[in-house]
């Protein structure tokens, strides 16, 4: 890839849902179909400033496992924390969710019954 390949700091830039729903599939592989397709929707409908594709998916990632996997948003509501003191609550749970969907799907085989001799 050639210097002239990767975006300028302050470019615009947009990506493919097939570019990103491709990325998705290489790179967060254990993250749900359903999942991957919300996040290539809403990577591929914006223009980043300057940054590359896996920077994209990455801050659409975090956001949606911040808001639909955790309890962020009610931490919020219900004013217990601060947002900077609940982002660090939840950011275990962010990562770990993430860390598994960088690992491949499990792939369940139906075994074979042995034959009789």
């Amino acid at each position: 890839m050639s210097s002239s390949d990767e975006p300028k700091p302050n470019s615009l830039r947009t990506y493919p849902f097939e570019v990103v729903v491709r990325h998705m599939h290489a790179h967060h592989p254990g993250c749900p179909k359903e999942t991957q397709l919300a996040i290539a929707t809403r990577v591929s409908a914006k223009e980043w400033k300057g940054l590359k594709l896996g920077a994209a998916v990455g801050i659409e990632l975090q956001n949606f496992v911040r808001h639909s996997l955790t309890d962020y948003d009610e931490l919020l509501r219900s004013r217990i924390m601060t947002r900077e003191e609940a982002r660090t609550f939840v950011a275990p749970q962010i990562e770990e969710i993430l860390r598994v969907w960088r690992k491949p799907g499990l792939k369940l085989r139906a075994r074979r019954p042995e034959r009789e001799t």
